[in-house]
């Protein structure tokens, strides 16, 4: 499971290379703005993928068809003819599941873009990146045998705010990291003789803000191994009405949404 994961993390890390260069400049906003800019690029993204990667022609034939043939079913059912009306329903049937597998086929594509999209969306605008002067918390998580102490190593433009040694108890070891400067910092957490590095970028305006979960490993011959460090970020929007109250999610999908279903008759989409 865990080889599974991995792979599909840096599948998805590889994936989010053209996003960041595509979407990126939308960071520069505030994160409504941010999060809806994305939401309505989503939305005309695969409002134009529906009525290009389908026979639009061919849908627009079937409705008009199945207008046609509803009137007539209803016509032999107020006239007693139950033959015609079973035998023009049967006709309904079939042209209505052509129509409706004529307008899913572009799902197959559009799905899973707009899931990478979504996940790359909660990757960069889900949460705040952190600005000069902020403090942050830091949390080791370690598998059940680890003990001792662990620690960050001093580095210019990231201050431990507090004692830099940590014991582990239960499982974990927690710092609070104040960010000094501007730049792409390397947080170094060391333990046992080993050093692990997770990328803290810190930007003045823009950017984005660090994974906030790295995995180093998900378990180890000896059972007491540093597992993973989160970085404890500041979500980009709080639970409201107006983003259904699931913070940038509900944000996204709305906009999107809307944006797709406004979009379908001005671009003549069946």
């Amino acid at each position: 499971m865990g080889g599974i994961l991995d792979v599909l993390g840096a599948l998805l890390g590889a994936l989010y290379v053209p996003l960041d260069v595509l979407l990126g400049w939308a960071s520069r906003f505030p994160p409504a703005a941010a999060i809806g800019i994305v939401g309505v690029l989503s939305g005309l993204g695969v409002t134009l993928l529906q009525k290009f990667a389908s026979r639009q022609s061919l849908l627009a034939r079937c409705r008009a068809d199945l207008r046609l043939l509803k009137a007539r079913v209803k016509a032999a059912k107020a006239s007693g003819d139950r033959e015609t009306a079973a035998r023009v329903q049967g006709l309904v049937g079939r042209i209505s599941g052509k129509y409706m597998w004529g307008a899913l086929k572009p799902a197959l594509w559009s799905v899973p873009v707009i899931g990478i999209v979504a996940l790359w969306c909660g990757s960069r605008l889900g949460f705040l990146p952190i600005r000069p002067g902020e403090e942050f918390g830091v949390t080791a998580h370690f598998e059940d045998g680890a003990s001792g102490f662990a620690h960050v190593v001093p580095i210019e433009g990231l201050e431990s705010q507090g004692p830099a040694i940590a014991r582990v108890q239960a499982g974990k070891a927690e710092w609070t990291i104040k960010a000094v400067t501007e730049g792409t910092h390397a947080l170094l957490v060391r333990h046992a003789g080993r050093t692990h590095e997770v990328a803290l970028p810190v930007a003045h305006r823009g950017g984005r803000p660090p994974e906030p979960v790295t995995v180093f490993q998900r378990e180890s011959p000896t059972g007491d191994r540093l597992q993973a460090v989160e970085i404890r970020l500041r979500d980009s929007l709080p639970p409201a009405w107006w983003n259904l109250t699931f913070q940038w999610g509900g944000w996204y999908i709305l906009t999107a949404l809307v944006v797709a279903l406004a979009l379908r008759r001005p671009l003549g989409v069946q």
